[in-house]
């Protein structure tokens, strides 16, 4: 049986983010309540409480008996081959169909194992592609519940999400953080596709920054907008909310943007000309997000997409991350670009 500590309910989220960061958390064991407080199961209790109070939460020793977890089977032993995997938002699974890969048929059979093997999927999906410049899904209802709206956490933000109205990928959860920590206080920052609005939301929660995030879909844009209405007392930035072509946005918007996000991996480089235009007369951080075989050539498209546009004044691109893997031969990379605008 693990060792064990408690904190307050309200602190539970934030003390297992921590827990878990460190190594410390038993996740064979689910947690348990008890007069306003959450039991944690641990490795080490007393390194434990060493962690939570240097972060300024309030921690006990305490005793309990926690349940043991059962971890759900996956596809294959379940006896499902040649599946491609899914991904959970909210309590919706969504399945990608391979090119070549089972018929509808199988997808169903292993959608219908895999809500008795998982209690809280409520709904599964198939999606076959992401089509048009609305970045929306064409999606197969497999089983359980025919509705497409959940409620997504990711760091202790909730987002709702229609996957069938709205581009969203839950995969960029890590992602979406890692960005937020690289924003700096006080920096004014553009997510040029924002979707419901993950990585501008993340960023002021973290930041004391003014984000502008913008999307063409309408959908998109009021979601974004809802999100950040739900987290506002999670905010310690703030978030405006527009739905616009990113063609346009230098007729809406000012100048002065010191970030900004381009996560269109497919289409980001179309709108080079754009993001030069809207950045701060001291230059600013792009982060062009390209659909490539490998680094070397996102940086390449990178470069070309900011040299070709007449209002760049200098274009160097820093260095490159591979965010996730997109089909066996290609990935989407981040890659970061400064840029310096310059008379028309």
């Amino acid at each position: 049986m693990p060792e064990c500590v408690a904190v307050k309910t309200v602190d539970g989220e934030r003390a297992i983010r921590l827990l878990r960061a460190a190594g410390l958390l038993d996740t064979g064991f689910k947690p348990a309540r008890s007069g306003g407080r959450l039991m944690l199961p641990v490795e080490d209790a007393e390194l434990a409480l060493e962690a939570l109070r240097s972060s300024g939460l309030e921690a006990w020793p305490c005793r309990a008996s926690f349940e043991p977890r059962r971890r759900p089977r996956g596809l294959r032993s379940l006896g499902f081959e040649g599946l491609s995997g899914y991904s959970l938002v909210g309590d919706i699974a969504v399945f990608s169909r391979r090119e070549g890969g089972p018929g509808v048929e199988e997808y169903r059979r292993a959608a219908e194992a895999l809500m008795r093997e998982q209690p809280r999927v409520r709904a599964v999906y198939l999606k076959e592609a992401t089509v048009g410049e609305l970045r929306v899904q064409r999606l197969v209802h497999l089983a359980g519940e025919e509705r497409t709206w959940t409620v997504h956490r990711e760091f202790g933000l909730e987002f709702e999400v229609d996957i069938a109205r709205a581009y969203f990928n839950p995969r960029l959860a890590n992602e979406h953080r890692l960005v937020a920590e690289s924003v700096g206080e006080g920096e004014r920052v553009l997510d040029m596709f924002s979707g419901v609005g993950g990585f501008s939301i993340h960023t002021a929660s973290l930041r004391r920054a003014s984000v502008v995030a913008s999307d063409i879909n309408p959908h998109a844009a009021l979601l974004a907008a809802r999100n950040a209405r739900r987290n506002r007392r999670r905010l310690r930035g703030r978030v405006s909310v527009l739905r616009a072509d990113a063609a346009l946005l230098p007729r809406i918007l000012q100048p002065v943007f010191t970030t900004i996000i381009m996560n269109h991996p497919t289409a980001s480089h179309m709108f080079a000309w754009e993001a030069c235009r809207l950045a701060s007369s001291g230059g600013a951080r792009v982060l062009f997000y390209r659909l490539s075989e490998s680094c070397p050539q996102a940086e390449e498209d990178a470069l070309q997409a900011f040299t070709r546009a007449p209002c760049c004044r200098r274009v160097e691109v820093r260095w490159c991350r591979r965010v996730l893997e997109y089909s066996p031969s290609a990935a989407v990379y981040r890659v970061e670009v400064a840029v310096e605008p310059g008379r028309l």
